[in-house]
């Protein structure tokens, strides 16, 4: 279907986007009181449970300022849209700052390497490669390795004070176990990373493959949209000239003219009009800001489809087909373009009549109704016609496509008069369904938003 190709933002060429990384952002702050009473509760198990004898007033301390720092993130994310990628970035940066020199405080106060909840610093590592980029994961891998590593060292020479887990053994504080403990911490982090930023680098390959490519299409896209327009543009004017001059010979010949030189002449009449629908189709597909405000009018449904009903009275009289109508004694009211509803309407209505058997009925129902979504209307047009077959009760709505019963009945059909009907139809905020079965006919339902004069769309 021919339409307005979505514009891409040039942050899609990131893994995150702005706004999914502030979702991300809340997450984690949530993630971090969670966090922080985990902490706290784990303390105070540790101390009464166990016996451990923690500085508890010194853990508090670390907690509330984490705690504090947390607040001021979740008012900052709060009054501020996301609408900086960069700064949100550095916010995340400066929080995994925060939370890894907070763990590092915490580790220090309940054991340090004899802690068992070490490795905890492996959710910064695989939080950075969601997020980053190559040497962004490295830095905060490095940077929760050196912080680790440091307290070690400092507890091992005295230099931090080591609060001793009651269950370790001394040999926590050799230096063979010491060395193990960090080498199998560093093989832990920076194979973490490593992986992570594999994995990601993979995801972001294919991200970035897709928004090439469909940038691709939508420029194809937009280019066929323009060919479509010079095409109607350039062709209508000399089709229309030969219609005429078609039409005019007709009538300056009168009777003066062979049968067969006639006929000729009335079959070129009728190809003529089959090109000034298509090309009329064409325009109809490839014109854009149709839902504009100042394109809206308020329409009357239901005066709208006696109109079109009274239109196709010739063709369906010679045909012996009759309209059973089913509308509301009351206007249903809408705020649309009427040359999009003019056309949804016409389009159900021309096809209902074109496809139905002879002295066949044409069925057209409106309702009204209301839901949690407001006030809707909803056009039923049924036949009695050929129908059509499940496999192809989607490809009707594609662009040129008339499947072959339909071509059988008439060779005059553009193929575009569905497609036209569904893009419009989605265009005004409503739906299409389809329910046929060959040989028994077909029903068309379109379901559209009633809106009021004054009200927004």
């Amino acid at each position: 279907m021919l339409s307005k190709p979505p514009r891409i933002e040039p942050e899609s060429s990131h893994f995150v986007s702005t706004a999914s990384l502030r979702v991300r952002l809340d997450w984690f702050n949530r993630l971090r009181w969670g966090a922080l009473a985990g902490i706290i509760g784990c303390a105070l198990a540790a101390g009464a449970g166990l016996g451990f004898e923690l500085p508890f007033k010194q853990l508090v301390l670390v907690v509330g300022v984490l705690g504090v720092l947390n607040l001021l993130y979740v008012l900052r994310n709060r009054r501020l849209p996301p609408v900086n990628f960069k700064s949100e970035i550095r916010l995340v940066k400066l929080q995994m700052l925060g939370d890894l020199l907070a763990l590092t405080a915490v580790l220090n106060l309940t054991g340090g390497v004899e802690n068992p909840f070490l490795y905890l610093y492996v959710i910064h590592v695989i939080i950075a490669s969601l997020l980053f980029k190559g040497r962004e994961v490295w830095q905060i891998a490095w940077l929760a390795i050196g912080l680790f590593t440091a307290m070690v060292l400092l507890e091992y020479a005295h230099i931090l004070p080591h609060h001793h887990l009651l269950s370790a053994s001394d040999l926590t504080h050799e230096q063979p176990f010491l060395a193990a403990t960090l080498g199998s911490f560093w093989l832990v982090m920076l194979f973490s990373a490593y992986m992570g930023q594999s994995i990601m680098r993979h995801n972001r390959a294919i991200k970035d493959e897709l928004v090439e490519r469909q940038s691709a299409l939508i420029e194809a896209d937009r280019a066929k949209v323009d060919f479509f327009r010079f095409v109607t543009h350039e062709v209508k004017s000399p089709v229309s000239t030969a219609q005429s001059a078609v039409e005019t010979a007709l009538e300056l010949g009168g009777g003066q003219m062979s049968p067969a030189v006639e006929d000729m002449l009335q079959r070129g009449v009728r190809r003529l009009e089959q090109a000034v629908g298509m090309v009329n189709d064409l325009a109809d597909l490839t014109r854009g800001g149709m839902m504009k405000p100042e394109n809206l009018r308020q329409v009357d449904l239901v005066a709208l489809v006696n109109r079109v009903v009274d239109n196709q009275a010739d063709l369906s009289a010679r045909r012996g087909i009759h309209f059973k109508l089913e509308l509301p004694s009351e206007p249903v009211l809408m705020m649309v373009n009427e040359s999009m509803l003019d056309k949804v309407v016409m389009n159900l209505v021309s096809n209902a009549v074109r496809y139905n058997k002879d002295k066949g009925q044409v069925t057209v129902t409106l309702t009204r109704s209301s839901g949690p979504e407001g006030s809707q209307a909803q056009l039923a047009v049924a036949d009695q016609g050929i129908g059509i077959a499940p496999d192809e009760q989607e490809r009707i709505f594609e662009e040129f496509y008339r499947s072959p019963a339909a071509q059988k009945v008439s060779n005059l059909g553009t193929g575009l008069g569905l497609s036209i009907v569904r893009k419009f139809v989605n265009g005004m905020g409503g739906a299409i369904a389809l329910d046929s079965k060959p040989g028994e006919g077909s029903r068309f339902s379109v379901t559209l938003p009633v809106v009021s004069e004054g009200e927004p769309r």
